[in-house]
């Protein structure tokens, strides 16, 4: 049924899942779990955007959407709507990376969004607990 090009790709699928996942953990959890004062520096950081929230407010629902999307890659479920979320949130911290110009993060931010993109059209592949759990 699968052979192994499809067992490769599926495991690197999983690599990358797993790998993000660490990545956005290690980068939000702490922040949210810290409080306010780091939920107002996320939130002063993304202070371009001026829909009318608090830092503090906005700093919170940004870090706990990263926190959420991590989790939704690990299991599979919302896959797509949690990479459509990070492709948007790295998109907004290219453009204020870019608006203040620090290049090495603007840089990062950049390639980030790229990989949320690419795995809108992906998926989580075969190695996720949303497909084992559809499949049986």
């Amino acid at each position: 049924m699968f052979n192994t090009q499809d067992r490769r790709a599926n495991f690197g699928l999983l690599f990358m899942r797993l790998g993000l996942t660490a990545v956005l953990l290690i980068h939000s959890l702490p922040k949210l779990v810290d409080g306010s004062h780091a939920w107002q520096s996320v939130g002063t950081t993304l202070s371009f955007i001026n829909i009318g929230l608090p830092p503090v407010f906005f700093g919170c629902v940004m870090l706990l959407l990263e926190t959420l999307g991590a989790i939704s890659f690990v299991f599979g479920y919302f896959f797509r709507i949690a990479c459509t979320i990070l492709f948007v949130l790295f998109c907004l911290y290219f453009i204020n990376y870019f608006r203040i110009g620090y290049q090495t993060l603007m840089l990062w931010s950049l390639g980030l969004a790229a990989v949320f993109f690419g795995l809108i059209y992906v998926g989580p592949g075969r190695y996720a607990i949303a497909v084992k759990l559809e499949k049986k």
